[in-house]
């Protein structure tokens, strides 16, 4: 456009020039010039030839020619760089699109590639796969090679048995000497100043070896399991049933289930209490059993193992409730038995508190508190009570994603026969317990307890659960049992335990009037109890032994086990433990006498693959 402009001014400008000499030459025809003087300086010179009209038309038209033909070099320069900027304008406009394509196809190159890693990368996740799944059965091969050259369990029409258990080496001393083997008797504990006292105790055992057998099956969806576990504790002469059956071969448990899908468990047979802690909702073979070697465990810790129906309910994993009918027995001690009484087990000096001996069912000439009585001992068998019902328990647990906590209860009925009348009586009590993982895989916390009214032999120091007054009536005794402790797992081959419990038994003080018209002690923890030669270590001829009755009992305990190996031959570890026991008696004539227990535990243990 600037030169275009350019051309119209050069062109109007000739215009005007051509108008101007065009109007001077008609004027100069009409109207001549005058002439003018000339000078004599100047007349000498030629005068100068003035250019026609012609020429000048000439002159002019030569210029508009030379103006025209630079206007028009000037219109082929623009039109040149118009077409320069069209052809400009093409090729950005062809390398625009140019681009465009580029970037097109390398977004499509890109989108391939990427397709091209996502394919790669599924190709090596679905070649992982594959190796891992030949992998997987390689190793199944491999273990279905190993089972069947070494089977873990025998399958038998359907059903599979699996065995287990440990063989098992004791060395243990005893401070105090109590004639025991590896389960310690919590409620003897020597008194000071007697002979065991000041006698030590040192054995050896293979005792605490045990057998197990496992057999499981499917009918459908429900799944049945039996279970039998065995131990060589057993002793014939004192067998009984009172906490655990202790006859020969000694039947720890020994029981069939069946566990419905829908949730609902069905279990008979003699296996651990509900009155038991459980560490993992409510299932036989998950409950809390202390890791002690001491075949009594600790003072404090609540359990049973009584022949038993269960009925349980799991609600999803997180909370569960159970009911059970077990087998009762009925522990009893008392300063003073009135004659013709019968229904009882001889047991915890019920009959004989200056260490007599009595037989059942006959009448028995004893020493009560320094005064020759006669009595009738009850009738039975040793360790046998005639119980008039079951024991009835019902427990919930609950685990709402931190810890597990259970709230048990207890019936229980009591019978006796005095003087031709049958009494009756029911106690019973309310447990708690709960597991709390302080750490997570390294430290739990336990605590449980039990509190009512004829509860010793829920026990491990197996108190007494009744009495009985003067005029024969059974009297359940309070009670409470208390454990806690700590349960750490510092290494993955470590385990270190520390437990601490008490039972507690509260008195029911009777006093009676014998043949000879002296006041006499009955019931129990009287205040009228000859306890004057419970430190004697060899009582006086004709004075009476002791009689003191049981208060409570603690104990504190702490050991470990460490796995030397765990592998496919099974599992070998070595553990040590040490445990103070301690024992109060009510307080009578002569003082309330105390007494005390030290052991010193050390095993090693073999547990089958």
């Amino acid at each position: 456009m600037r030169f275009s402009f350019r051309a119209i001014v050069l062109f109007l400008a000739a215009t005007v020039c051509l108008s101007t000499a065009l109007s001077a030459a008609g004027q100069s025809g009409t109207s001549p010039t005058p002439e003018k003087k000339v000078s004599t300086s100047t007349a000498k010179k030629a005068p100068a030839k003035k250019p026609t009209v012609d020429e000048q038309l000439q002159q002019l038209s030569n210029k508009l020619t030379e103006q025209q033909a630079q206007i028009q070099q000037q219109q082929n320069q623009i039109q040149q760089l118009q077409q320069t900027n069209t052809d400009l304008q093409k090729q950005v406009q062809q390398q625009t699109t140019d681009f465009q394509s580029s970037v097109k196809q390398a977004s499509q190159e890109a989108a391939a590639a990427q397709e091209g890693v996502k394919s790669l990368h599924t190709t090596v996740t679905d070649l992982q796969s594959t190796t891992q799944a030949t992998a997987n059965a390689l190793l199944e091969n491999k273990k279905g090679v190993q089972a069947l050259e070494n089977p873990l369990a025998i399958h038998y029409k359907g059903v599979t048995i699996t065995p287990g258990g440990w063989l098992e080496s004791t060395f243990f001393a005893r401070g105090r000497n109590e004639n025991a083997d590896i389960t310690t008797n919590f409620g003897a504990a020597p008194f000071n100043g007697v002979a065991n006292s000041n006698l030590t105790e040192f054995r050896a055992s293979a005792r605490g070896s045990r057998a197990i057998l496992v057999a499981e099956g499917m009918a459908g969806s429900t799944k049945l399991t039996g279970y039998m576990e065995l131990d060589f504790l057993g002793q014939p002469n004192t067998a009984n049933q009172i906490e655990t059956n202790s006859f020969s071969p000694r039947q720890r448990q020994l029981w069939m289930q069946a566990e419905i899908k829908s949730g609902w468990t069905f279990t008979a047979g003699q296996f651990w209490s509900l009155m038991t802690t459980d560490r993992k909702g409510i299932a036989t073979r998950a409950e809390f059993i202390p890791t002690t070697i001491d075949g009594s465990y600790v003072v404090g810790y609540t359990y049973a193992r009584q022949n038993t129906v269960r009925f349980n309910k799991n609600f999803s994993n997180k909370a569960w409730a159970a009911f059970e009918i077990a087998n009762s027995e009925t522990t009893y001690a008392a300063s003073y038995t009135p004659p013709n009484t019968f229904g009882f087990e001889n047991s915890n000096n019920a009959l004989s508190p200056n260490g007599s001996t009595v037989t059942y069912g006959t009448p028995v000439n004893v020493t009560i508190n320094g005064v020759s009585t006669t009595v009738i001992a009850p009738t039975g068998a040793a360790g046998f009570s005639t119980n008039l019902a079951p024991d009835f328990i019902g427990k919930v647990a609950f685990e709402p994603g931190f810890g597990h906590y259970e709230i048990k209860g207890l019936l229980r009925t009591f019978r006796d026969r005095y003087d031709g009348s049958t009494n009756y009586s029911v106690g019973g009590g309310i447990g708690w317990a709960a597991i709390l993982p302080v750490k997570a895989k390294k430290v739990d916390f336990v605590f449980e307890g039990l509190a009512g009214k004829g509860i010793g032999r829920y026990g491990a120091a197996n108190q007494p659960d009744v009495t009985i007054t003067p005029k024969g009536q059974i009297e359940p005794l309070p009670a409470i049992h208390a454990l806690a402790g700590f349960e750490l797992h510092p290494k993955p081959k470590l385990d270190v335990y520390i437990y601490g419990g008490d039972e507690y038994v509260e008195s029911q003080r009777y006093s009676t009037v014998n043949a000879e018209g002296k006041t006499i002690a009955a019931g129990y923890g009287s205040y009228l109890v000859n306890n004057t030669y419970c430190g004697y270590e060899v009582v006086p001829s004709g004075k009476p032994g002791c009689g003191a009755q049981n208060k409570n009992l603690g104990d504190g305990t702490t050991g470990f086990w460490y796995r030397i190996y765990k592998g496919p031959f099974g599992t070998l570890q070595y553990g040590a433990q040490f445990e103070y026991v301690w024992r109060n008696a009510y307080s009578g004539v002569g003082g309330a006498p105390s007494g005390s227990e030290i052991v010193g535990l050390t095993s090693i243990r073999y547990y089958l693959p």
